[in-house]
């Protein structure tokens, strides 16, 4: 799935093969991610979103499952949701900085200007080199 998705940008063939995956062995969180992802792709926020559950639920210590979670949930502007996701994947590794960028967006859209400006600071700590987090903070 991941060559066909990532790479050869076969969306619909990747998701094929995910669900292969996930019915030979319906615990394989990352085959639920990964197909979170391909559906994400399609702007199905509120399908990719039940996949990434379905990941958190069999591995709730992986922090990239809850950050894809928290970008679905934007996505949908649900904002506090997906601020509690990113919560969950700056508890698992507190130095994730895409987790504190995204929190940051998320509570720039909640206008809760002082907190954005927080999780980009923190952001720019842990990757003095993204440009990105500059440019908003």
């Amino acid at each position: 799935g991941i060559v066909l998705g990532r790479y050869l940008f076969k969306h619909n063939d990747a998701i094929a093969c995910y669900d292969k995956a996930t019915e030979i062995d319906p615990k394989n969180a990352d085959a639920w991610n990964h197909k979170g992802n391909e559906i994400y792709y399609f702007s199905r926020f509120d399908d990719a979103i039940a996949c990434y559950d379905k990941a958190t639920e069999i591995d709730p210590k992986k922090e990239a499952f809850w950050l894809n979670r928290g970008n679905a949930l934007r996505r949908l502007k649900k904002y506090e949701e997906s601020i509690a996701s990113y919560d969950k994947a700056i508890e698992i590794k507190p130095g994730y900085a895409r987790a504190w960028k995204q929190k940051a967006i998320a509570s720039r859209k909640l206008e809760r200007y002082n907190d954005s400006l927080a999780c980009y600071d923190m952001a720019i700590k842990l990757d003095p080199n993204d440009a990105k987090a500059f440019r908003f903070a």
